[in-house]
């Protein structure tokens, strides 16, 4: 039941821009990084998306917010254009799981991209269009 009312007002959030930091602007910024970044891809890639922010957030080395992690400048090209993307259902529940349960990675996991960085590769996804890697800071 607490599942099928949080997806309800998921649903009502994000329509509309957010207004402050909170859990409803944390799933708006979430959400909408995870349509831009792999929205069409597999929902392993799409969790790895979402943790690499949440892991960003607890990281030293980044901002501590969603917002500002994926608004950091040089990080997330797809921040200039989130408030037009309108996640799917499948998107609003990957952001709602990994908002209600933390992140599906290793918390060194820092890094996503279509080219290698960091450390060393921690996870290579590919579709049948692009190859994202998941990497250690």
């Amino acid at each position: 039941m607490k599942r099928a009312v949080l997806m309800a007002a998921a649903c009502a959030i994000l329509m509309a821009p957010p207004a402050y930091a909170d859990y409803d602007n944390d799933l708006w910024y979430l959400s909408r990084v995870i349509q831009a970044e792999a929205g069409y891809c597999s929902q392993e890639m799409m969790e790895g998306v979402g943790s690499v922010v949440l892991n960003r957030v607890s990281d030293d080395r980044f901002p501590d917010t969603i917002p500002e992690v994926i608004e950091q400048p040089g990080q997330y090209s797809t921040a200039s254009y989130l408030a037009s993307q309108e996640p799917t259902q499948q998107v609003i529940n990957v952001a709602v799981d990994l908002l209600e349960n933390g992140s599906k990675l290793p918390a060194d996991v820092i890094y996503q991209a279509n080219f290698l960085q960091g450390a060393y590769t921690y996870k290579t996804l590919s579709t049948s269009y692009s190859t994202m890697y998941f990497c250690v800071g």
